[in-house]
């Protein structure tokens, strides 16, 4: 009897431990998760999950395969989503229906689905005529629906619950954000969740539309709550997440409390502002970033989430016209500081050149020390301004005494182009710019000029030729672009405010080659330069390329966080000058960052470059 009894015992065993092995039938498989829970997904061993790929690594298809759930109680049986609709494999109807009726036996067969997308009600049809099928479905996503049976559909609200029998519960959570009617199933008292794609399924939380994020954000807290809350009985530590589309966290383990942790985090960096970004593509235009924080990806849209953060720092009924800048210093005082010199050069294709120079040690700065050289380029016209040029580059407050503490001292050259205006027909046309192309017709005349003239200034003079950084504005960036790509052994850092040109791809290889650190700021609304034209178009390669920054300004604003407007010869001009942004240090009076990604501001960029410590 014993021995019989043993036996019984090891032949339930072995019967047990088979039944929790993967199984296909049809295309799908099939896996005992724990008790009374099961896996079934679209793939099989003829048509794996995820990326197919030949011997040599080629992509030669895929299943972006889709899971579906299945809980059993004593009375009900819960099938959680529908998965794609196959066409890949005959009948698969009559295989799934075999799975689901085969492992509910006689139980009530509920349907319900975590949102309204295709890749998870695909295999609706096999279910919707059964005159004893049951659905359940949440009110957010499918409210007005036709896709099901009216008398044998219950469209319930947030947070209701399903008692399938035996003490198996089942209780929904809203999260909207990948659809406005995302929802969670939780089993209560076992720690474990059905998703969705409300979280993602470890490799990115696709987010479809703007308004999504701030759905999202909203709900967050809410869940997080509603995990931490004792009389919810979930154990935080023990949480299981069973997602959508499983063959995406790769071979990691399940998700879970750490999973949503990460995910809490990166939700507050995007909402502020802060998030490590990473250019993306999908078949989806919108989709164009993905943002991450260790375990969690949010893939969504980059320019929407610059938005997001823009309305949320800066109200929109809370906006004004600034009155001008409001930093310390007084432009029209500090280029008395400045000492005007002539530069000449044999041969030079533009003739003599004007420049004006701050020398930190003329005064009162240690005479024993080697200081670095920042180089300014005014823009178009300015250089018909003399020595304004300088303040109208709103950088002549750098030689002022509060930033040149703040960066340990540095010499500031304003060099001046040559300008001048040319009647052609009935209009006067600016001529001799940073822009005057050379015979290559890819470059400046002023290089070469520039070039020699920075080469003058360091020999004569306490600098240290290997902390020299160059910047400009407008057609002062143009200069700096093509100033690097010609001579990008003689600069440390550059900085372009509303540049009126782009890098090419092997030009920002170069100067990644040389070490070059690039800071490039240009509002989203220039008037003058558009960033759809400049920059923007660039963006995701200068992002890619090492030590490159780029600050895409939603709107440009003086210190005092009003809205700069600035009508020069009857053309708005104010967000064509985030000049007003870098002569503010990059940094609001009130001490917070116009991009939240670096609260140090331009003198801890320049201080980082110079090796400041």
């Amino acid at each position: 009897m014993k021995k019989t009894t043993m036996l019984t015992a090891a032949l339930l065993g072995c019967a047990l431990q088979a039944s929790a092995r993967p199984y296909e039938k049809g295309p799908y498989t099939v896996t005992r998760l724990e008790e009374d829970v099961y896996n079934i997904v679209d793939a099989n061993r003829q048509n794996p999950a995820g990326m197919h790929n030949n011997k040599t690594g080629e992509v030669t298809g895929m299943n972006n395969s889709s899971d579906m759930y299945l809980v059993l109680g004593t009375e009900k049986a819960l099938l959680i989503d529908l998965s794609n609709n196959i066409d890949w494999y005959e009948d698969p109807a009559g295989r799934l229906q075999e799975i689901v009726y085969d492992l509910a036996r006689s139980r009530q067969l509920v349907i319900t689905l975590t949102h309204r997308h295709g890749d998870h009600l695909g295999m609706l049809p096999a279910f919707r005529d059964d005159s004893l099928v049951r659905f359940w479905v949440p009110e957010n996503d499918f409210s007005g629906s036709e896709l099901f049976p009216d008398q044998r559909t219950v469209f319930f609200k947030e947070k209701e619950s399903l008692d399938l029998g035996g003490g198996v519960i089942v209780d929904s959570f809203s999260l909207p954000g990948h659809t406005p009617g995302s929802t969670l199933f939780f089993l209560r008292g076992r720690h474990l969740v059905f998703t969705g794609d409300a979280l993602g399924s470890g490799n990115g939380l696709w987010l479809l539309n703007e308004e999504s994020f701030g759905q999202l954000s909203a709900s967050f807290g809410s869940l997080m709550k509603h995990i931490l809350d004792p009389s919810n009985g979930i154990s935080h530590a023990r949480l299981v997440l069973y997602t959508g589309h499983s063959w995406q966290k790769g071979t990691s383990g399940p998700l879970g409390s750490n999973y949503l942790e990460d995910m809490q985090v990166l939700i507050g960096q995007i909402g502020s502002g802060t998030a490590l970004t990473e250019p993306y593509q999908t078949f989806l235009p919108f989709l164009n970033a993905n943002f991450r924080y260790q375990s969690a990806t949010i893939t969504w849209n980059r320019e929407a989430a610059e938005r997001f953060v823009e309305e949320k720092r800066f109200p929109p009924e809370r906006d004004f016209t600034g009155q001008g800048p409001t930093h310390r210093g007084n432009n029209f005082e500090l280029i008395k500081l400045l000492d005007s010199h002539n530069f000449t050069l044999d041969d030079s294709p533009v003739g003599d050149m004007e420049y004006y120079l701050y020398d930190p040690v003329a005064h009162g700065a240690d005479p024993g020390k080697k200081y670095p050289l920042i180089v300014m380029l005014h823009g178009a016209s300015n250089g018909m301004e003399g020595v304004m040029c300088a303040a109208y580059t709103d950088f002549v407050v750098y030689a002022g005494e509060e930033y040149q503490q703040k960066i340990g001292g540095a010499y500031i050259l304003f060099p001046k182009a040559n300008e001048y205006f040319q009647k052609e027909g009935d209009n006067q046309v600016i001529r001799g710019t940073w822009m005057t192309k050379d015979a290559t017709q890819k470059g400046s005349v002023y290089t070469p000029v520039l070039a020699a003239l920075i080469e003058e200034v360091v020999s004569a003079h306490d600098i240290d030729k290997e902390r020299v950084v160059i910047g400009g504005t407008s057609a002062g960036g143009y200069m700096v672009w093509r100033f690097l790509a010609a001579r990008p052994d003689m600069v440390k850092g550059a900085f372009l405010i509303a540049p009126a040109d782009n890098p090419s791809e092997e030009e920002l290889k170069l100067y990644e080659k040389y070490g070059i650190h690039i800071w490039v700021i240009h509002a989203k609304k220039d008037e003058i330069c558009p960033y759809g034209i400049f920059t923007g178009p660039v963006r995701n390669m200068l992002e890619a390329t090492k030590n490159v920054r780029v600050s895409a300004l939603e709107t440009v604003r003086y210190g005092d966080k009003g809205i700069v407007r600035l009508n020069v010869r009857g053309t708005e001009m104010g967000q064509h000058l985030p000049l007003f942004c870098v002569g503010s240090d990059m940094v609001y009076d009130d001490g917070t960052p116009y991009d939240p990604r670096y609260p140090g501001g331009f003198t801890g960029w320049l201080n980082m470059v110079f090796g400041n410590d």
